[in-house]
C-alpha cells in the first residue's frame, strides 16, 4: 500500500481541491456577523448582517472587473435564514480565483433552515404546554400534489419536524415509541388503503388536517408516507391520498400514523394545530419549555447551486468551510421510493466545488445532492448526524426503477448526464434514514445507459454506521467507481434486501467497479412481525445485485451479516472476487489504521481502468436508431410490479426494421449484446443484420429466449473499424411473432 499517494480518479480531484489553496497575491474579503448590518461595506469593522448581502457584494466586485480570489467569512453565531442561498454562474469563481465561503477560524458558524420559538409557552389542566404560532393558522393539505421546493416558502407555516434541545421530538403518533409493539399491521393487500384489526382506528384519526401513516409496504426495502384522507373505524380502515402510492400495502406492511392531537400523550411528543394557531408539547422530565431551544424546520435547502445546462452554465469553483448546517425540512410526494429529493446543499450543474470541514445535524433529508452535470466536486471531512436520509445523494434527471418514465429534469440534454468524477473521502455519516429509510451514506443512483461506460465516482475513507438501510448504493447503469478504505456497521436498521455496498447496475456492460479494502460488520436486515419481535434477513456485506457485473472485490472484511458476506445474483458478468475475509463474530481489518477518515492508503486505481469501451444505445435514443413499418410502445411490469419497463414491438402483419448505429470510437474487436424481455408472442425467427468491417453477417434470433429480466444476452464477437459503418438491424421479415426494440450494447474486447 502507498500512504498519502492517490492516483486517476482521486488526484484528478485532489488538483480541484488543492486550487482552492494556491498562494495569491490578492485575497479580497467581506464579513458577515450576526450583529453587523447590510448597509455596512462588509469589512472586518462594518460586517454585514446576512449572506445575501455578502452574495450581492461578491457579483458587484466580480462585476467590475477586479481579479483576485474572494473569501466570504461568517463570525460565529446562528444565522436563521429566511430563504435559500442560490448560487449561479455568476457567483462562480475559477481555478485562479475561488469563491471560498467559510467560518471564521476558530468560531461555531450555524446556517438554520428553522425557526426558533421564542414566545411565551404555558400549560394547561393535562400538562401539555403550548405557544402561539400564529403565522400557522389557515394552513391547508394538498393531498393531489408533490410538495417542491421553494427558495422562499410562503403562504401559512407547517412543519413535520421539532427539534427540542438539539433532539428530533417525536410527533404525536399512534402507537408511541415506548411501546412493546410501536407499529399497527395490515392485514389484506391495498394500493390506497390499510385494514387492520377490529377495533384498533379510531374516528379522530380523519378529522386530522395533516395526518400521515409511515408505512413499509410489500418487498421491506422503503418506507413510504402516505396522507391519512379517511377513515372508518366499523370497518377498521385507513383510506390514504394519491401521493406516494409507490409499493402494494399488503399482509404484515408495519406502519405507525402521526400527526393526531389526541395521541398527544406521551414526554417528548409535540403538536401543530393549525385552527387554533398553536404548538402543543409535552416536555421530558424535568424539561420546561420556556427554558429550551425549540425550533422547526422553515427551509428545505440551505445552499443550492443551481447551474443550467441547456444554456451551458455551470457554477463553478466556489468552497464551503467550517459551517454547521441544520433543520431543514422534508417534503411529501416523492416520485420514487428509492430517490428522495430533500436536502441541505444542492449542486446542480456545478463543476469543482467544495464542501469541506462542515457539519449536518437534524435535517430533513441528505446532506449534499449532487445533481445532472455535477464533475470534479469534493464532500471531504464532513460528518453528519441525525438525516432524514443519508450523506450524499447523486442523481440523474430520471428516477425510474427500470424504464425512463419517471423524469425529474426534463429535457434532452438533462437525459444524457449524470455527476462523475467527484470525491466523496473522509466523512462520517451517522444516525441516518430518520425519515426516509431507503438512505444512507452514499446513494448513487441511475444514470443514462449512454455513460454506463464512463469513469464513475471515488468514495474512500468514510464512516458510515447506525444508517436505516445501505452503506454505499449504486443503482442502474452505474460503473467505473472506486469504493475503498470505508468502514461500515450497524446499517440495514429499518429494512431488508441491501447491503454495507449494495451495487445494483442492471447493465452486464458497465465500467468497471472496484471495492477494496473496506470493513463491513453488523449489518442487520430487520423485518417488523406482528409478534413485535422483528426478524433478521437479507442483509449482506457486499451485494452485486441485478447483474453487477465487470466489478473486483478485494481485500474486504465483512462479519456478522443478516444474510450473506458477498452476495453476486441474476447473471452476473466478469467478477473477480478474492483475498476477502468473513466470519460470523468480530474480526479485524487488513489494514486497520488505514480504514476510515483517518486512512491515507489508496490502491491506486488509474482513470483508465475505469472506462470501457464501447457503448448502449436504447430505443428512445432517436438519434443512434432509424425505424420503418409498424411498431408501438410496449409495457412490461416485473416481480409484483416492483418495476415498469417501456421497449417498443413490432408485429409480423407489416413489414417493420429496424437499425441501430453502433458506438465504434476505436477499432477493435467488440462483443455484441441484445437487451430485451423474452415472450411467447415475440418472433423465434426475427432477422439480425450486423454491418461489420468485414462485411455483413445475418442470422437468425429467438426473441422467446434471453434473460429473463432483460439484462444483455450475447450475439457474438466482431470486428469493427472507427469511421467505417457499423450497424445492427432487426426486422420482422417472415417473422412468426413480435420483433423487439430494446437496447443493444457493445463493449470492446481486450
Amino acid at each position: 500500500m502507498v500512504k498519502i499517494f492517490f492516483c486517476g480518479i482521486a488526484s484528478l480531484v485532489i488538483i480541484g481541491m488543492v486550487s482552492f489553496q494556491l498562494p495569491l497575491n490578492e485575497v479580497k474579503r467581506f464579513y458577515v456577523a450576526v450583529n453587523g448590518k447590510d448597509i455596512n461595506n462588509g469589512s472586518i469593522n462594518q460586517p454585514f448582517a446576512t449572506l445575501e448581502a455578502a452574495q450581492k457584494a461578491v457579483r458587484s466586485i466580480k462585476k467590475n472587473g477586479i481579479f483576485a480570489a474572494i473569501e466570504v467569512v461568517i463570525k460565529g453565531g446562528t444565522y436563521y435564514l429566511n430563504q435559500t442561498i442560490e448560487f449561479t454562474a455568476e457567483d462562480s469563481g475559477s481555478v485562479l480565483t475561488p469563491i471560498i465561503w467559510k467560518a471564521a477560524a476558530g468560531e461555531k458558524v450555524v446556517l438554520s433552515g428553522g425557526r426558533r420559538f421564542t414566545g411565551k409557552w404555558q400549560k394547561n389542566s393535562q400538562g401539555i404546554w403550548y405557544t402561539e404560532v400564529a403565522e400557522s393558522k389557515g394552513w391547508v393539505r394538498d393531498i393531489d400534489n408533490l410538495e417542491m421546493y421553494s427558495k422562499t416558502p410562503n403562504g401559512p407555516l407547517n412543519f413535520r419536524e421539532l427539534f427540542v434541545n438539539g433532539k428530533r421530538a417525536i410527533r404525536a403518533r399512534y402507537p408511541n415509541v415506548n411501546k412493546g409493539n410501536p407499529f399497527l399491521y395490515a392485514i389484506s393487500s391495498s394500493n390506497n388503503q390499510l385494514l387492520i384489526d377490529t377495533g384498533k382506528v379510531k374516528k379522530s384519526w380523519g378529522n386530522e388536517i395533516d395526518a400521515q401513516i409511515n408505512i413499509v409496504p410489500r418487498w421491506r426495502f422503503f418506507n413510504q408516507w402516505n396522507d391519512v384522507v379517511s377513515v372508518d373505524p366499523e370497518k377498521s380502515s385507513i383510506k390514504i391520498g394519491p401521493r406516494e402510492q409507490q409499493g402494494e400495502i399488503d399482509k404484515g406492511s408495519w406502519f405507525w400514523i402521526e400527526g393526531v392531537k389526541e395521541e398527544l400523550d406521551m414526554p417528548g411528543e409535540w403538536y401543530l394545530d393549525h385552527l387554533e394557531g398553536r404548538l402543543y408539547y409535552k416536555p421530558l422530565q424535568g424539561e420546561n419549555p420556556n427554558n429550551s431551544e425549540i425550533i422547526a424546520p422553515f427551509l428545505n435547502r440551505i445552499f443550492y447551486l443551481k447551474g443550467d445546462l441547456e444554456k451551458n452554465l455551470f457554477v463553478k469553483h466556489i468552497s464551503f468551510q467550517g459551517f454547521d448546517f441544520k433543520h431543514t425540512t422534508f417534503t411529501l410526494g416523492q416520485i420514487e421510493a428509492r430517490v428522495h429529493t430533500d436536502c441541505a446543499v444542492m449542486f446542480e450543474n456545478a463543476k469543482n466545488c467544495n464542501i469541506t470541514d462542515c457539519h449536518f445535524e437534524n435535517i430533513g433529508g441528505y446532506a449534499l445532492w449532487l445533481h445532472l452535470d455535477s464533475r470534479n466536486n469534493v464532500f471531504d471531512n464532513n460528518s453528519v448526524k441525525n438525516s432524514g436520509g443519508g450523506g450524499v445523494l447523486l442523481t440523474g434527471s430520471r428516477l425510474s426503477y427500470m424504464d425512463d418514465s419517471k423524469i425529474y429534469t426534463p429535457g434532452e440534454k438533462a437525459a444524457k448526464v449524470f455527476p462523475i468524477l467527484n470525491r466523496i473521502t473522509r466523512n462520517k455519516v451517522e444516525h441516518c434514514g430518520k425519515i426516509r429509510y431507503y438512505g444512507g451514506g452514499v446513494h448513487i443512483d441511475s444514470r443514462p445507459a449512454s455513460m454506463a461506460m464512463e469513469p464513475g465516482n471515488y468514495i474512500a475513507h468514510n464512516h458510515f454506521r447506525d444508517l436505516s438501510r445501505n452503506g454505499i448504493f449504486a443503482f442502474r447503469n452505474q460503473g467505473g467507481n472506486v469504493v475503498e478504505f470505508n468502514e461500515i456497521n450497524d446499517c440495514m436498521q429499518t429494512t431488508i434486501d441491501g447491503a454495507a455496498i449494495h451495487f445494483a447496475t442492471m447493465n452486464r456492460l458497465s465500467a468497471p467497479n472496484f471495492i477494496l479494502n473496506n470493513y463491513l460488520y453488523d449489518i442487520w436486515g430487520y423485518q417488523q412481525l406482528v409478534s413485535g419481535s422483528p426478524r433478521r434477513t437479507l442483509a449482506n456485506g457486499i451485494f452485486l445485485d441485478w447483474a453487477t457485473s465487470n466489478t473486483t472485490v478485494k481485500n474486504n472484511v465483512i462479519y456478522n451479516t443478516g444474510d450473506k458476506e458477498i452476495k453476486p445474483i441474476m447473471g452476473n458478468w466478469n467478477l473477480d472476487i478474492q483475498n476477502n475475509l468473513s466470519s460470523k463474530t468480530k474480526i479485524a481489518a487488513f489494514l486497520p489504521l488505514e480504514i476510515g477518515p483517518n486512512g491515507t492508503a489508496s490502491n491506486c486505481i488509474y482513470i483508465e481502468q475505469l472506462r470501457n469501451t464501447g457503448g448502449v444505445i436504447t430505443s428512445s435514443d432517436n438519434k443512434f436508431l432509424r425505424y420503418s413499418g409498424n411498431w408501438e410502445n410496449k409495457k412490461i411490469s416485473g416481480m409484483r410490479n416492483l418495476f415498469k419497463y417501456n421497449c417498443q414491438q413490432a408485429a409480423s402483419t407489416v413489414q417493420a426494421k429496424v437499425t441501430y448505429q453502433l458506438p465504434v470510437n476505436e477499432s477493435g474487436k467488440y462483443k455484441v449484446c441484445l437487451m430485451y424481455f423474452p415472450d411467447e408472442k415475440n418472433a423465434s425467427n426475427a432477422t439480425i443484420t450486423i454491418q461489420t468491417a468485414n462485411g455483413i453477417e445475418k442470422m437468425e434470433w429467438n426473441f422467446r429466449k434471453g434473460d429473463p429480466l432483460g439484462f444483455a444476452t450475447r450475439v457474438g464477437e466482431y470486428f469493427f473499424e472507427k469511421d467505417k459503418p457499423a450497424t445492427l438491424t432487426i426486422s420482422n421479415e417472415n417473422a412468426n411473432g413480435y420483433i423487439i426494440a430494446d437496447a443493444v450494447g457493445i463493449i470492446k474486447q481486450q
